[in-house]
C-alpha cells in the first residue's frame, strides 16, 4: 500500500512539475517581448485576417494525417490486426493526451496500454513497440530534414555564435542518427542475445525476450522496402506541412518572413518540443521559435504571437481528437494466426 501511494504521489508531482515548467516557459516568452499588451494587440489584430488563420489551422489536419498514415503503414508491415478506423481512434487518443494530458509522452503510454489489452498475447510486445518505431522513424526523418536545411542555409546559422554552435550540434545529432540506424539494421542483435546465458523461464530471460522482440520490430519497420520508405516519406510530408502551417499563420500576423526562413526555424522549434519535459513540448517550442526568428530580425512580439497561434492550433486539433476518441467506437479483429507472428517474419 505504501509503495502504491508513493507511486501515485510521484506521478502527481511529476505532472504538476511538467505543467508548472510549461507555464514558466510561456511566461518567459511573454516577458521577453517587454510589452505583454503589445503581444495581446498583435494576437487580436491577427483575428482580423481569419482566412489565413483558418487556412493554417485546417492544414494542420494534414500533418496529423501524415503521422497516422506513417503508423498505419508500420502496423501493416508488422501484420498486426488493427483496422484503419481503430488506428485513427488510437492516434487521435495519443495526440489528445500528448497535448492535454500529463507528460509529453502521455498519449503514447495510453495507446500502448490500450493496444496491449486488445492485441493477442503473442503480439503485444510487437504492437507496443510499433508505437516506439513510429516515433523513432518520425524523429530520424525530422533530424534528417533539419540537417538538410542546415546544409542549404549556412547563411542563417552564420548570424550568431549560438546558431553556429547549434548547426554543429545538429550535424553531430545527424551523425549519431546514421550510426544508430546502421547498428539497428546491420547487426543481428537476436543472435547476439542468444549467446547470453540466462536461466530459462527466469526474469532475465523474459526481459531479454522483450528486448529482442522490440529490436525485431524496429528492424522490420526500418528495413521493409516499401513500409520504411513510405513511412519516411510521410514523415517528411509531416514536417513540410508543419512549416506551411507556421507560414500561413505568420501571414495572419503580417510577418515579413520568407518561406526559406520559416523552413529553418520551425522544424528546429518542433524538434525542441520532442524533449519530454512539458506536456506536448509546450513552452520549449515557443522559446526556440522566438530565438530562431530573432536571428532574422523578427520582432519578439511577432515571434511570440506566432508561437501562441501554433499552440492554439495544436490545442484545437487535440480537442477534435478528443471528440474522435470519445465518439468513435473501436473494436479489434479476432486474433491473427500464429503464422503472422513477428518471429516468423524475421526468419529467426
Amino acid at each position: 500500500m505504501t509503495l502504491s501511494v508513493f507511486r501515485k504521489t510521484r506521478r502527481i508531482l511529476l505532472t504538476v512539475s511538467a505543467f508548472a515548467l510549461a507555464a514558466f516557459l510561456l511566461a518567459l516568452v511573454v516577458r521577453r517581448t517587454g510589452d505583454p499588451q503589445a503581444l495581446a494587440e498583435t494576437l487580436c489584430d491577427a483575428l482580423s485576417r481569419p482566412v489565413w488563420l483558418a487556412a493554417g489551422m485546417a492544414l494542420f489536419s494534414v500533418s496529423l494525417m501524415c503521422g497516422l498514415l506513417r503508423w498505419y503503414t508500420l502496423l501493416r508491415a508488422l501484420k498486426l490486426p488493427v483496422r484503419f478506423r481503430e488506428a485513427l481512434r488510437l492516434y487521435a487518443t495519443g495526440h489528445f493526451f500528448n497535448v492535454l494530458g500529463p507528460g509529453a509522452t502521455g498519449g503514447d503510454i495510453v495507446k500502448a496500454t490500450w493496444i496491449a489489452s486488445k492485441i493477442p498475447a503473442g503480439q503485444r510486445t510487437t504492437a507496443v513497440a510499433s508505437i516506439a518505431a513510429e516515433r523513432l522513424i518520425g524523429l530520424m526523418a525530422m533530424i534528417t530534414f533539419i540537417f538538410g536545411v542546415t546544409l542549404l542555409r549556412p547563411d542563417f546559422f552564420a548570424t550568431s555564435v549560438a546558431l553556429s554552435s547549434l548547426r554543429h550540434m545538429i550535424s553531430v545529432l545527424f551523425a549519431g542518427t546514421v550510426v544508430f540506424f546502421i547498428l539497428l539494421t546491420t547487426v543481428n542483435w537476436g543472435k547476439l542475445a542468444g549467446k547470453i546465458k540466462v536461466r530459462e523461464g527466469g526474469f532475465s530471460a523474459r526481459i531479454l525476450k522483450i528486448i529482442v522482440t522490440v529490436w525485431r520490430t524496429f528492424h522490420i519497420c526500418l528495413t521493409h522496402p516499401k513500409a520504411s520508405l513510405t513511412a519516411f516519406a510521410f514523415s517528411l510530408a509531416n514536417h513540410t506541412t508543419d512549416t506551411c502551417v507556421y507560414f500561413l499563420l505568420s501571414r495572419a500576423l503580417l510577418m515579413n518572413l520568407t518561406f526559406r526562413d520559416m523552413i529553418v526555424a520551425s522544424p528546429i522549434a518542433n524538434l525542441t518540443a520532442a524533449i519530454p519535459l512539458t506536456p506536448g513540448g509546450v513552452g520549449l517550442r515557443e522559446n526556440m521559435l522566438q530565438t530562431m526568428l530573432s536571428a532574422v530580425g523578427t520582432p519578439l512580439d511577432k515571434s511570440a504571437a506566432l508561437g501562441f497561434l501554433m499552440l492554439a492550433t495544436i490545442i484545437f486539433w487535440a480537442l477534435v481528437c478528443g471528440g474522435i476518441m470519445v465518439f468513435m467506437r473501436n473494436t479489434i479483429h479476432p486474433p491473427m494466426s500464429s503464422k503472422n507472428d513477428i518471429t516468423g517474419n524475421m526468419g529467426l
